[in-house]
């Protein structure tokens, strides 16, 4: 085992017993709106300002918290790329082959909040693609691999959720 694994291994609590619903709560959904926050952050969306001019605008932290439901201070640390880990969302890291994945259902989220939908309807287009992003890894598999990082009894050959 290399040092940073050593290191790793030392900076994740592997509680016992944890169930992966437990594991999806409280470590790949907040990775999971982590990444989705830093995708929006890097769009831009025509809009028409005052003089009637349509620029490009770039989305701001205060819209990517409508869009997601949190507060702005959340996606504040979200963005940040300090050292260490500040939040269990922190401590899982979404493998890139989810990155388009993620990078679709930011554009569906922005498309919705463009065309100025209302609150409950951007909470239904969130749900529906942050589920589809957790459906997604863990059909892959990877959930069970995030779910053998932070419980200690899961086995390697685990087939409880049964992919």
């Amino acid at each position: 085992m290399s040092q940073a694994e050593k290191k790793q291994e030392k900076q994740v609590k592997r509680r016992t017993w944890m169930m992966p619903q437990e594991v999806e709560v409280w470590y790949v959904l907040p990775a999971i709106r982590r990444e989705i926050a830093r995708v929006m952050k890097t769009k831009e969306v025509p809009r028409t300002g005052e003089d009637g001019k349509t620029k490009q605008h770039r989305i701001t932290q205060k819209e990517i918290a409508k869009m997601l439901g949190v507060t702005e201070p959340a996606i504040t640390q979200y963005l940040l790329k300090k050292k260490g880990m500040r939040s269990r969302g922190d401590q899982v890291v979404i493998p890139e082959r989810f990155l388009p994945e993620i990078d679709r259902s930011a554009d569906k989220m922005i498309a919705g909040f463009e065309k100025g939908l209302k609150e409950d309807d951007m909470f239904e287009i969130m749900t529906r693609e942050v589920n589809r992003i957790i459906k997604v890894i863990r059909n892959d598999g990877a959930m069970c691999d995030i779910h053998r990082q932070f419980s200690a009894h899961v086995k390697g050959d685990c087939s409880a959720c049964d992919r």
